[in-house]
């Protein structure tokens, strides 16, 4: 007997839109629901235009299958499975049948945000598709799914990853700490007991100079996937986990996801008397770090650290980048000594 899937509410419409799409018009009540194929939206009516709407952005409207599907597809296939492979991996997940050339359909429509494919077959060479991503539970106060890319590191340490700096190697070493993190990260660093002090993400640095900070807004291809994949996710920390799986499998710079740093005294005090700030203020005891780094990636000659923050233009996230950008840089060169 196969079982028959529930057609899914998408939890995003169901959310008050902020004015109507058409007019602009404040003044918006729920309409009743639309039921598609696969799931249920919740339509909206403007009061001003009178006019009813689906809520969110382009990329969710009239589609035959949810995005969350689509998605799913495209990483399986950037990841290394044939469309054949891709198929039936879907049709377990979802207990619906689509065919290869659909999905192949997708591959074309959202290439902008696949740039990994044109590594595809080069990392099919050096690992198969169920070896490309490892991925490792750290239990860090809370679980964190550590994970990188294989092939992608392998690049790195070649220096064929970058279009624009090939034959540059001088991120290998970072490659070689990111697969030494699971044995030589100091774990215990991380759990209550281990670490009562401070973590990277509740850091103040008002007394820093901050007058050669430069702020800028950019629009790239980290955004862009944001863009896409947030509005088909309902929950926050799915959100940032589906982000984080999308991006480390299928852009063609992201390296690694959840990475854990870490600091000693001997680090912060090396650090402080270096950049003339002060991290943790001392009180008498050892002083201790830690942090997870959201999002590394390796782009036009440089190592970029991102940070998933849905309301990052109140809550700036500056402190912590600020943390994490010499704390890595002094682990990749110390974890091997």
């Amino acid at each position: 007997m196969t079982a028959i899937p529930l057609i899914a509410r998408v939890p995003l419409t169901s959310k008050q839109p902020e004015a109507c799409p058409q007019c602009g018009g404040k003044n918006l009540t729920r309409r009743g629901t639309r039921s598609k194929k696969l799931e249920i939206v919740q339509l909206w009516r403007c009061a001003s235009c009178k006019r009813a709407f689906t809520p969110g952005p382009a990329a969710l409207r009239n589609k035959t299958y949810p995005l969350r599907i689509i998605l799913s597809a495209l990483t399986d296939y950037d990841t290394g499975y044939s469309l054949d492979e891709a198929a039936a991996r879907l049709k377990r997940k979802s207990n619906r049948k689509i065919s290869p050339s659909t999905i192949a359909s997708w591959l074309e429509q959202y290439k902008a945000h696949c740039s990994y494919r044109r590594l595809r077959s080069a990392g099919l060479s050096r690992f198969p598709a169920n070896q490309t991503i490892r991925t490792i539970k750290l239990y860090h106060r809370q679980i964190y799914s550590y994970a990188y890319h294989r092939p992608k590191l392998d690049f790195l340490r070649a220096g064929t990853l970058d279009d624009k700096r090939r034959g540059d190697k001088r991120f290998a070493p970072l490659a070689d700490f990111l697969e030494r993190v699971p044995t030589e990260c100091p774990h215990e660093l991380f759990t209550e007991e281990g670490n009562p002090q401070a973590r990277a993400s509740k850091a103040d640095l008002s007394s820093a100079d901050t007058s050669r900070l430069i702020v800028n807004r950019k629009e790239n291809a980290a955004t862009g996937a944001a863009a896409l994949i947030i509005p088909s996710v309902g929950n926050n920390k799915l959100r940032h986990e589906t982000l984080q799986r999308f991006m480390l499998a299928n852009d063609s710079v992201t390296l690694a996801v959840e990475i854990p740093i870490w600091l000693t005294e001997h680090d912060i005090t090396a650090i402080e008397q270096e950049h003339a700030i002060e991290l943790v203020p001392k009180t008498g005891t050892e002083r201790v770090i830690t942090g997870h780094i959201d999002f590394l990636q390796a782009r036009n000659g440089a190592i970029h650290i991102l940070d998933y923050r849905p309301d990052a233009r109140t809550d700036k996230p500056i402190a912590q980048l600020t943390i994490y950008a010499p704390a890595l840089s002094r682990l990749d060169s110390t974890c091997s000594t």
